[in-house]
């Protein structure tokens, strides 16, 4: 089979992938996403689409290839990389996802969850047009094992949450090429809090797990006192009538810390009032200090690790 060139052009800021041949849609789903196998019963004449978008740590798809299957397989997945979730939604055709022994048979404006640190198949007709959401496992307030229960079941856009979040998901998928910049990047975040909310209304319609509620709650409760100094584990456990190692248990079944969440979440205001014209006025170390960070070095430093600039770049018009 003879392998061609894979165009990539820029509209709008938004990258463009145009596969011709079988062997560069290959090569592009694993780049893109995480290493997968892919395989197709039509090899000959292949084409393919993919507009992709990366704000910070979210990545946004929108896929248009012919009939092909993605797996991913055991021997892929290393222990101690990065966890994901999925969130496919379906625009048009038809489509399967196969993964911890439930199949989610797909149509026009269902949606799926599904994560890669375990084995997953999707398998995808032609036409199947379809509008993919790559993200962190800890983005979720809701826990891994909770999520669990919601891995290759079919969420559909016509009833519950998905009634707002479906006509949402396929609006966005129509203007993927025109998101760019700081606007951008509260987009993409935005649509993962209405993610978050969906996925906590299912799992309460199927009566949830009680940690799924309780760590909501307290995830609540610091994103309510980032300002506070005095906010950490002991304080927060008083506060929810809990003990200190029932709330450390309760993260790390999020597979995260308490620390290490409350870190990123003030790293996460922060960066929002950089981006937010309105505070122009106000100094970075004012910012800093009013998240929880008085040392403006530090700062710095922390901020650059999970979004690859400065505070003063990261605040610059893109």
């Amino acid at each position: 089979m003879a392998s061609g060139t894979l165009k990539v052009s820029t509209l709008g800021g938004a990258g463009i992938f145009e596969a011709n041949t079988f062997e560069e849609w290959q090569e592009r789903m694993s780049n893109r996403f995480v290493r997968l196998q892919v395989s197709t019963s039509r090899p000959d004449n292949f084409h393919a689409l993919l507009h992709g978008r990366s704000f910070d740590d979210i990545s946004l798809s929108r896929t248009e290839p012919h009939a092909h299957q993605v797996d991913r397989l055991q021997d892929f997945i290393c222990q101690g990389e990065a966890r994901y979730y999925k969130l496919s939604m379906l625009l048009g055709g038809a489509g399967l996802v196969v993964q911890d022994g439930r199949e989610a048979v797909l149509g026009p404006g269902d949606m799926v969850i599904y994560v890669t640190a375990r084995p997953y198949s999707a398998v995808f007709v032609d036409a199947a047009d379809s509008l993919v959401m790559v993200f962190p496992q800890v983005a979720l307030s809701v826990s891994a094992e909770s999520v669990a229960r919601l891995t290759a079941t079919a969420l559909s856009s016509t009833s519950g949450m998905g009634r707002l979040v479906g006509p949402f998901l396929r609006e966005l998928a129509a203007t993927l090429d025109s998101i760019s910049g700081h606007g951008g990047i509260m987009l993409a975040h935005n649509t993962l809090v209405l993610v978050n909310t969906m996925a906590y209304t299912e799992l309460g319609a199927q009566g949830a797990d009680p940690r799924t509620g309780a760590l909501a709650e307290v995830k609540e409760y610091i994103d309510r006192n980032l300002a506070s100094s005095t906010l950490g584990p002991s304080t927060i456990a008083a506060a929810h009538y809990m003990s200190t190692p029932r709330l450390h248990y309760l993260f790390e079944g999020a597979g995260t810390t308490v620390p290490s969440w409350i870190k990123a979440r003030r790293l996460d205001r922060s960066r929002r009032d950089l981006m937010d014209p309105a505070l122009g006025h106000a100094t970075i170390t004012q910012i800093a200090t009013r998240w929880g960070f008085p040392d403006s070095a530090h700062f710095s430093r922390a901020f650059k690790a999970p979004f690859g600039a400065t505070p003063s770049e990261y605040r610059r018009p893109r």
